[in-house]
């Protein structure tokens, strides 16, 4: 394994009781890290990785995490391209 991948996904309670999903990265040198995905960054990595449920993200990439916080993260960036 090159690439950390997600070994679980569990949903957990947030700030005013919005849910996130907490996925935890298994890496190649054995060790493990977890990621908060607010409701827009879950949404694309569920569509990402074609999955339905948090289920079926284990073993998806580390890449489709980091993207998945970018989509996020743009949400907020209201710069406009010069005309």
């Amino acid at each position: 394994m090159s690439e950390a991948v997600i070994e679980s996904a569990r949903v957990a309670a947030a700030h005013e009781g919005v849910a996130e999903l907490v996925v935890t990265l298994a890496h190649a040198g054995g060790g493990r890290s977890e990621v908060a995905l607010d409701q827009i960054a879950t949404s694309a990595l569920l569509t990402a990785c074609n999955a339905t449920g948090p289920e079926e993200l284990i073993g998806a990439p580390w890449h489709k995490v980091r993207d998945a916080l970018g989509v996020s993260w743009n949400r907020f960036n209201t710069a406009r391209p010069p005309p």
